[in-house]
């Protein structure tokens, strides 16, 4: 194998990486883009619903603000196999799971929930490959050959 060409898995590993950040971001906004994919009825009866608490939404208000940056930089470390990366990513995705109660009752489109789904199976399989696969040294190597 010529010294330049790069191993499979770590192709694998930066294109789950790259997808899993792609179809959550897409899903993220995809009832944003496309607001037909909600029927109008369904709309109307969610924004009758009471908002969530002032507290709970500064709560998730701090909550986003801590862990924009942190994924940012997860992904990063994460993409250039830094040895911190896989311990950040596994502290933004369970302050990631404090989302959920914090924003309340939420609604999406199948489309966009089908995104966000596979970008969580996504980001699950690049968080067991950076810990049970051949990649795991990569992590364990302060200075790493190729990016």
């Amino acid at each position: 194998m010529p010294a330049s060409a790069v191993p499979a898995s770590v192709v694998l590993f930066r294109a789950l990486l790259i997808a899993s950040v792609a179809t959550g971001v897409a899903g993220s906004f995809l009832d944003l883009a496309f607001p037909a994919l909600i029927p109008e009825s369904m709309a109307k009866a969610f924004e009758a619903l009471p908002p969530p608490s002032s507290l709970a939404l500064f709560g998730a208000g701090v909550l986003v603000l801590i862990t924009a940056g942190g994924i940012v930089t997860t992904v990063v470390g994460l993409y250039l196999f830094q040895p911190w990366s896989r311990t950040l990513a596994i502290w933004m995705t369970a302050l990631g799971l404090l989302f959920n109660p914090l924003f309340g009752i939420s609604m999406q489109s199948g489309w966009a929930q089908l995104l966000l789904d596979v970008s969580s199976v996504l980001w699950g399989a690049v968080l067991a490959m950076s810990y049970v696969s051949s990649l795991s040294s990569r992590f364990a190597a302060r200075e790493n050959a190729d990016f």
